[in-house]
């Protein structure tokens, strides 16, 4: 073997013992250090970059002791601080996902007297009244005030004039044909008519039809019942509410069943409530025509007097009127509920991500102490530059919690304050008008 063969053999084998003790020895070259993401300086990523390999639950201290160890000396801040996030960084993603999808819209839903339901965004529920008028030959008989059928139309038009906003009124007289002689009996209880068809209400047109007939005939009150399907067919759904009101001085003289007629209206698709005010009527008609009021699931009431049948029908807006009330006092402590329900919500997430930034600090400060005292960092200098980033970072945290919590938290009163404002405003304005 010549010289030059002996020396080549001899520096390749003194060059692989090199390399072999600075393996040893925990070298500093590149290529020997552990590869890691490198963390990232901006806040929105820092809060997105989690969770770390031993964050939260998965903490523990011994085994990221044993995880530091295994990272090479001489770490400058920026190596150290990528290694203590993908260790330790917290997972904010819960949080943020309700930051980002938290609705601050606080709008009650309280049903609203008359039937009429309005959610934000949705049509109101359509209310459809309807009047049917016994117009046989006994509604011409007198009371005190006057004559009843006069009376019966005065009370109705004032109480149509009332009826709920975007509520639709309908007309319908029965037994105003012929007469209430025997001989005209046929063609009276056949007579059954809409006067004013179902539609919203004007005050001329409605007086018109008031003025097409006079009482005259018998009571086909079954008939005018079984026709009032008809002026309500199409009028169906979870959005439309149908309401009757029969003022009636007396019962059936057709040979129909109104009992039946009112709880088979009940039943259908319609499912209009049946209200019966029973005008100067004698006892055997009253409960009469209190089984027809309960068939048509509403309520029967008797009235006496012009009087009684105007405040009466006075006493529905009374009703309205209470109802309103109470409608805005139940809407303000539902506005001050669905509030609660949702600062709850966000203050709970602000809290846990308070308590995370904050674990999560305390736990690198402890981590970058560990790696000075094992001499992992690169200078002492970098030791404190090191403190600087883990601090820096909880600083970002904080003022991100405060600027986007506090944000919301402050979206939601000023929506709390205008939607009580909202329902006292239209309470006190529907009050009025029914107290007029």
């Amino acid at each position: 073997m010549n010289l030059r063969k002996i020396s080549w053999l001899l520096l390749s084998f003194l060059f692989l013992i090199a390399c072999s003790q600075q393996e040893e020895s925990g070298g500093t070259n590149a290529s020997s250090k552990p590869q890691v993401k490198q963390a990232a300086n901006n806040v929105e990523d820092m809060l997105r970059e989690g969770p770390g390999k031993y964050a939260g639950d998965k903490y523990d201290e011994e085994k990221v002791k044993a995880e530091l160890d295994k990272l090479p000396n001489n770490l400058t801040a920026d190596e150290a601080y990528s290694h203590l996030v993908a260790l330790l960084a917290e997972d904010y993603k819960p949080e943020l996902e309700i930051l980002n999808k938290f609705d601050t819209t606080i709008r009650t839903n309280i049903k609203k007297p008359g039937g009429v339901n309005t959610p934000e965004g949705e049509l109101p529920k359509q209310v459809n009244v309807e009047i049917l008028l016994d117009a046989s030959g006994s509604m011409a008989g007198r009371v005190s005030g006057g004559v009843k059928m006069d009376l019966a139309k005065g009370a109705i038009r004032n109480f149509v004039s009332k009826l709920p906003e975007g509520a639709q009124v309908a007309l319908r007289v029965y037994g105003h044909k012929g007469s209430n002689q025997q001989k005209d009996k046929e063609l009276s209880c056949k007579s059954t008519e809409v006067v004013y068809p179902l539609g919203a209400y004007d005050e001329s047109s409605f007086q018109k039809s008031l003025d097409k007939f006079r009482p005259t005939g018998w009571t086909p009150l079954a008939a005018a019942i079984e026709q009032a399907k008809s002026d309500l067919s199409g009028k169906t759904g979870e959005k439309v509410e149908n309401i009757i009101y029969v003022v009636s001085d007396g019962i059936e003289t057709c040979g129909g069943d109104p009992v039946k007629a009112a709880k088979e209206l009940h039943q259908s698709e319609i499912q209009a409530i049946v209200n019966i005010i029973g005008f100067d009527v004698d006892n055997e008609g009253q409960r009469a025509l209190k089984k027809v009021a309960e068939a048509g699931g509403g309520k029967y009431t008797t009235v006496n007097t012009g009087e009684d049948l105007r405040k009466h029908l006075e006493e529905e807006y009374e009703r309205l009127a209470d109802e309103w009330e109470m409608w805005g006092t139940e809407s303000y402590l539902e506005a001050s509920k669905l509030w609660s329900e949702k600062w709850e919500t966000l203050d709970k997430a602000e809290v846990t991500m308070i308590d995370k930034y904050a674990r999560e600090r305390d736990r690198m400060l402890k981590a970058k102490d560990y790696l000075a005292e094992k001499g992992k960092l690169e200078e002492e200098s970098t030791k404190y530059t090191l403190d600087e980033k883990i601090w820096d970072r909880w600083r970002l945290f904080n003022k991100y919690r405060l600027d986007n919590f506090g944000r919301l938290k402050d979206q939601l009163e000023q929506a709390e304050r205008e939607e009580k404002q909202r329902v006292e405003e239209k309470a006190k304005e529907m009050e009025e008008k029914y107290r007029q």
